[in-house]
């Protein structure tokens, strides 16, 4: 397999899996839409990719990903392209939703916004002690993904981890998120993407045919394709109201 070169995401193939490394380090791997059209090209890729049965995301040893680029985000609200970014957010994570080979998030750091929801996305999610999550964006009126926290710890601390982890003081840490078996597991610093890529090869080592089936009954459950186009759509017309468009 010949790794394409991108500008704002590395590959790197070890075995049967593919390192995801979000590679924006100057903004906190924050995802501008350059950034996640990469992300989405390198999935449709390792997608149709025979030799690859697992892709891990990786952000590096400080931080995760911060989210979505706040300035970009700012600089749209009420513009032309407007309409373009709530299409490539949608198409963005339906890639996740609808990636049919095992994803695993290896979190360092902070995993904030739109990174706690790539987190959120993968189908495993294992974190070092210094991993903190958190959705800042509600404070400055940017509505979080929704559904696919209901579907891993239910409505009430849905709201409570959308609607109530928007400063530092109110972040959670790595012990709170496996308690609420948002993470699947917890290792030392600096070992965060070895544990993964051990996990991913011990998966791997399964029929194919075998995990993919486990996989899309997962994601068949996990996905309720219908419940998460009515949220997007709810996020899309009450944004088109409060800005005119």
């Amino acid at each position: 397999m010949e790794m394409k070169n991108y500008n704002f995401i590395t590959l790197e193939k070890r075995g049967k899996t593919c390192i995801l490394k979000l590679n924006r380090p100057e903004k906190k791997n924050a995802m501008s839409e350059a950034m996640r059209a990469e992300i989405i090209d390198a999935l449709e890729t390792l997608k149709d990719e025979k030799k690859i049965r697992a892709v891990i995301l990786y952000g590096g040893e400080d931080f995760f990903c911060a989210g979505f680029d706040r300035d970009e985000v700012q600089a749209m609200l009420g513009g032309e392209n407007w309409n373009k970014f709530i299409e490539s957010s949608s198409l963005f994570h339906r890639t996740f939703l609808e990636f049919p080979k095992l994803l695993i998030a290896a979190v360092n750091g902070y995993a904030l916004a739109g990174g706690f929801d790539l987190a959120i996305l993968c189908h495993l999610r294992l974190a070092s002690g210094s991993a903190v999550f958190g959705h800042p964006e509600i404070g400055f009126g940017a509505c979080p993904l929704f559904f696919p926290y209901m579907a891993l710890v239910g409505r009430g601390k849905a709201l409570e981890l959308t609607l109530n982890t928007s400063t530092k003081d109110t972040f959670i840490n790595a012990e709170e998120a496996y308690r609420l078996n948002i993470v699947n597991k917890i290792v030392e610093p600096g070992n965060v993407l070895d544990e993964a890529l051990k996990i991913a090869k011990t998966i791997n080592r399964s029929p194919e045919f075998a995990v993919e089936q486990l996989l899309q009954v997962s994601n068949s459950f996990f996905n309720r394709y219908d419940a998460f186009e009515t949220e997007m759509n709810t996020i899309v017309e009450k944004m088109k109201k409060m800005l005119n468009l």
